[in-house]
């Protein structure tokens, strides 16, 4: 792991660092973009905005921008626990995922690991960004998907000695995670996989969005009324609003799911999903009595399910 320091300029040390700090934590951050570590901390550092990180880890090497003994502004907690008395690092390359990220999250173990032990510190230490924010920040969301307390048993592997290694239930497997909003609950909470479905007794659902932790996912819906909306992607969990499926009013009757499997799956992958109790579809298949969209139009949809298979 290779560590290099860049000097957070004088002139921005009272917008981006203005307090002494003895740390007492590290908080754990996603950048939610494919930017390398030096980029991340370029940008940061020569922006105007307050917010600010010490480290960035990216697959290559970690970047440091500003001292341990200087706070940041990171956690959404004002002058909290979290700004004013923890180590701030940001894994890099979390938007797409794939073993960028994958190496990205090993840099960051060595790292924290090399932090814990300088400052005598235990597991019980490592935070994430949510631990201080959870009604604001959905971070670090990448790892949590992927499984916070697998991260903190790699953290805590390397503290014990054992080499460094991803560990995943099933290194292929990927989740969708999905909402719907209905005409008279509005936003239902969030599902994942084939845990529950989506929707709320009887309630006819006028949006729908879904997000993946693994390669990206295109959706549209089409309403009892009779209008085709356009393909969006998945959405941002802090901001799902900008990718959903629907208008806000019309009520929906079918819907179409593409997933697109990255480079580092095999065998590909494909979206099953069904609306109410009717058939499963698959992508947009036109085999096998599918007609390329779940649901039938002219009914409305009142439950959604869907995973990646």
């Amino acid at each position: 792991m290779i560590l290099t320091k860049v000097n957070c300029p004088s002139n921005k040390i009272g917008l981006k660092c203005p307090y002494g700090m003895t740390p007492q934590g590290i908080t754990v951050h996603n950048t939610y973009n494919d930017a390398s570590a030096m980029a991340e901390i370029s940008y940061m550092l020569g922006n105007d905005f307050e917010t600010s990180f010490h480290y960035a880890v990216d697959d290559y090497r970690v970047v440091q921008g500003i001292e341990e003994n200087r706070n940041g502004w990171h956690a959404s907690d004002g002058n909290g626990f979290g700004n004013r008395n923890t180590i701030a690092i940001e894994i890099c390359y979390s938007k797409s995922g794939g073993s960028r990220f994958d190496k990205a999250e090993l840099n960051a173990v060595e790292l924290i690991v090399d932090i814990l032990k300088r400052y005598g510190w235990g597991i019980d230490k490592v935070k994430r960004h949510y631990d201080y924010a959870p009604d604001k920040k959905y971070c670090p969301h990448r790892t949590m998907d992927k499984g916070w307390q697998r991260f903190l048993n790699m953290i805590q592997a390397k503290l014990n000695g054992s080499p460094t290694q991803p560990v995943t239930a099933n290194d292929n497997e990927v989740n969708v995670y999905y909402k719907v909003k209905t005409q008279n609950y509005g936003w239902l909470p969030e599902v994942k996989n084939l845990n529950d479905y989506a929707g709320l007794l009887d309630d006819p659902i006028v949006d729908v969005a879904m997000r993946v932790d693994e390669g990206y996912i295109k959706y549209r819906g089409h309403s009892v009324s009779g209008k085709q909306f356009a393909f969006v992607d998945g959405y941002n969990v802090n901001d799902y609003k900008n990718g959903y499926a629907g208008n806000d009013k019309d009520v929906l009757d079918t819907i179409e799911v593409m997933y697109y499997t990255p480079d580092n799956i095999r065998p590909y992958k494909f979206a099953k999903y069904k609306v109410n109790n009717y058939a499963w579809q698959f992508d947009l298949q036109k085999t096998n009595g599918q007609d390329g969209y779940a649901g039938i139009k002219g009914i409305p949809m009142k439950k959604f399910r869907i995973c990646i298979d």
